[in-house]
C-alpha cells in the first residue's frame, strides 16, 4: 500500500510539474497587405519561461521570408510544415521576456475554381506553449466586404467564437475571448473583391519566366518534329507470320530505330536451322552449329555469325566472349537507312528538346523547396539534372511498349511518380504533370514519328499487325493453322517474345502438346506445352544474357 502511495505521489508531482510549463500571458500580431498581396506580419509577445526549461521555437508559415527575432536577421528551418524560428538567440534564462518576430509572406491572395480571390492567412502555426490572450490587427489596402472565417485546431466548429471582431475602415482587430491551448493553430479566410487586389490578381493568372521559357521549348519541339519528323500514324497489317527477311532480333531496329537484340537474332537462326541451342541442367547453354551461313541471309547476319564460331563449332552463350558480342551487336541498327528517309529529323534532338523541358521543370520544382535564395540555386541545380534524367528514362520507357524488354518502360513509370511526388511536395504538381506527360509523349513520338520510307511503313504494320494477331488470335483459328503447319508455334514463338507478347500467345494455344523442338533442347527430353516451352525458353534467353549486365564493372575494372 505504501509503494502504491508512492508511486501516486509521483506521478502527481510530474503532473503538476509538466502542468507548470511556460506560457505567453500576451500575443499580438499585426499583419499589413498590400494590393499585390504580400504581407508584413509584426508578432510581439511576453514570453514566460520557468527554470530549468529550454527556450522554445516559434513556428511561422513556411513561406515566410526575411524573418528577424528583436531586429536580428535569423534564419528558421523547415520542420513539420512550417519554418521554426529559435528563440533561445532572443532569450535566455528564466522570467518574462519581450519577443519581436517580424517577417513576409510573399502572396496571401488565391483564387477558387470560378476565379474569386480569397485572403488566405496563418495566425498561429502550432506554437507549443498555451496563450492566455491573443490579438490581432489585420490592416487591408481597402474596406472587407464580407466577414472572415476561422479554423482552428481544437475548435473546428466553433472557431469563429474564439474572438471577439470588430472592423474600422481597412482594419479587422480580433481579440480572443478565451486562453488558447498549447500547439493551437488558427488560419482564417476572407472573400475579397479584385479591386482590393488587382495586381495579385493578375499576377495568379500571369505565367512566371520559368512557365513562358518551358512552353518555349516545348513550341520548337513540337516544330521540330513537325518539320522534320512527322510522319502517319502507324498502320496495323493482319499478319500470321513474321516479316520475311527480318529475324526477331532485328523488330527493335525497325518499330524504334533501337540496337540489334543479338540473342533474339541467335533464337532466330537457331528456328531456321543454322544452330542448335542446348541448355544443361546447371544453367549453362551451348551453341552447336548445325551449318554455316550464305549469302541467303544479310551481309551483317553472317559477319556476326561468323564471329560468333570462328573456327568453333560450339560456343558458351554464358560466357564474357559472347556477352561482348551481344554488347556490340547491340550498338549497330542494321537497315535503318531503309526505313526512314534521307531527310528525316534526328530523334536524339527533339529529344534533347523536350528533356530540356524536363530541366527546366526541375529547376521550377527546386525553387518552390525553399525561400533562401542559396537553398533556391543548389535545390533548383539539384533537381534540374535530376528531372533531365528522368526525361531521358520516360522517353527511353515509352519506346520500349512494343517489346520484350521492359526495364526502361518500368523505371519510366518510377521516375514518373517520383516526379509528380516532388511536385506535389513542392505544391508545384501542375508543372510536374505537365512535364512528365511531355515526355511520355516525347519518348512516343521519337520513336514512332520519324519520316519513315515506305518499305519502313510496310514494315512497321507488318510487325505492329502480327503483334496484334499474337495477343487476341482465337483457339480455333490457331487450331486451322497447326493442320497445315504443325510447326507454327516454333516458328513464331521468337517473335512474340521478341514484342514482348510470348506468355500471351502461349496462353491462346491452350494445354496443346507440342511436338519434340529441334533448335532448343535440354538434357531431359520431354513433350511440353507451349507454356512450358515458353518458360523454357525465357530462362534459356535469361541465361544467355545474364554476363551482359556486368558491362559498367568491366569498363572500369577492365575486361578479364
Amino acid at each position: 500500500m505504501r509503494k502504491l502511495l508512492i508511486i501516486l505521489l509521483c506521478l502527481l508531482f510530474l503532473t503538476v510539474t509538466a502542468s507548470a510549463a511556460g506560457t505567453v500571458s500576451q500575443l499580438e500580431s499585426d499583419t499589413r497587405i498590400d494590393t499585390d498581396g504580400t504581407c508584413e506580419v509584426t508578432v510581439t509577445m511576453q514570453l514566460r519561461i520557468d527554470s530549468g526549461e529550454s527556450a522554445p521555437t516559434f513556428p511561422v508559415p513556411e513561406e515566410a521570408k526575411d524573418v528577424t527575432l528583436n531586429g536580428r536577421s535569423v534564419r528558421a528551418k523547415s520542420q513539420g510544415g512550417y519554418r521554426q524560428v529559435a528563440l533561445s538567440e532572443a532569450v535566455s534564462g528564466a522570467g518574462i521576456h519581450t519577443v519581436t518576430i517580424r517577417y513576409s509572406l510573399p502572396d496571401s491572395i488565391t483564387l477558387d475554381k470560378k476565379g474569386n480571390p480569397f485572403l488566405n492567412l496563418q495566425l498561429l502555426c502550432g506554437f507549443a506553449y498555451p496563450i492566455d490572450q491573443m490579438a490581432f490587427v489585420i490592416t487591408l489596402p481597402g474596406e472587407p466586404e464580407h466577414n472572415p472565417v476561422f479554423f482552428s485546431t481544437y475548435y473546428q466548429e466553433t472557431a469563429d467564437s474564439l474572438f471577439s471582431l470588430t472592423v474600422v475602415g481597412n482594419e479587422i482587430r480580433g481579440v480572443s475571448n478565451q486562453q488558447l491551448k498549447d500547439r493551437e493553430s488558427l488560419s482564417m479566410t476572407l472573400e475579397v473583391s479584385e479591386e482590393l487586389f488587382p495586381q495579385s490578381v493578375a499576377k495568379q493568372w500571369k505565367m512566371g519566366t520559368d512557365d513562358i521559357i518551358m512552353i518555349g521549348v516545348a513550341v520548337l519541339a513540337v516544330a521540330y518534329w513537325l518539320l522534320s519528323m512527322r510522319s502517319l500514324p502507324p498502320r496495323y497489317s493482319r499478319r500470321t507470320t513474321p516479316p520475311e527477311g527480318l529475324t526477331a532480333g532485328e523488330l527493335g531496329c525497325c518499330i524504334t530505330a533501337q540496337g540489334v537484340d543479338f540473342t533474339m537474332m541467335v533464337v532466330s537462326w537457331a528456328q531456321m536451322g543454322y544452330l542448335r541451342i542446348h541448355m544443361e541442367e546447371n544453367g549453362r547453354v551451348l551453341l552447336h552449329k548445325r551449318m554455316d551461313m550464305g549469302n541467303e541471309r544479310s551481309d551483317f547476319e553472317m559477319r556476326y555469325f561468323k564471329t560468333l564460331f570462328g573456327k568453333r563449332d560450339t560456343v558458351d552463350a554464358t560466357g564474357l566472349n559472347y556477352a561482348r558480342l551481344c554488347r556490340k551487336a547491340g550498338k549497330a541498327r542494321p537497315g535503318i537507312r531503309d526505313y526512314y528517309q534521307r531527310r528525316s529529323g534526328n530523334p536524339y534532338i527533339f529529344r534533347g528538346l523536350c528533356a530540356v523541358i524536363g530541366l527546366l521543370g526541375g529547376v521550377s520544382l527546386g525553387v518552390s523547396f525553399a525561400n533562401d535564395t542559396v537553398w533556391q540555386v543548389l535545390l533548383a541545380i539539384l533537381l534540374g539534372g535530376i528531372c533531365l534524367v528522368f526525361s531521358w528514362v520516360i522517353q527511353s520507357g515509352a519506346g520500349e511498349i512494343h517489346l520484350r524488354r521492359k526495364w526502361n518502360l518500368w523505371m519510366g513509370l518510377g521516375a514518373s511518380l517520383v516526379w509528380i511526388l516532388l511536385g506535389i511536395w513542392s505544391r508545384e504538381w501542375n508543372v510536374a504533370v505537365f512535364s512528365v506527360l511531355g515526355q511520355w509523349i516525347a519518348g512516343l513520338a521519337a520513336a514512332y514519328g520519324g519520316r519513315r520510307s515506305e518499305p519502313g511503313r510496310q514494315y512497321l504494320s507488318q510487325i505492329l499487325g502480327l503483334r496484334r494477331f499474337m495477343m487476341k488470335v482465337s483457339a480455333t483459328e490457331l487450331q486451322r493453322i497447326l493442320q497445315t503447319n504443325p510447326e507454327y508455334y516454333y516458328a513464331t514463338a521468337p517473335y512474340a517474345m521478341a514484342l514482348g507478347v510470348g506468355k500471351s500467345f502461349a496462353r491462346q494455344f491452350g494445354k496443346l502438346q507440342l511436338p519434340e523442338c529441334t533448335y532448343l533442347t535440354t538434357d531431359t527430353e520431354e513433350l511440353l506445352t507451349p507454356k512450358e516451352w515458353n518458360l523454357l525458353l525465357s530462362e534459356a534467353v535469361k541465361a544467355m544474357e545474364k554476363r551482359q549486365k556486368p558491362a559498367i564493372l568491366e569498363k572500369i575494372f577492365g575486361k578479364k
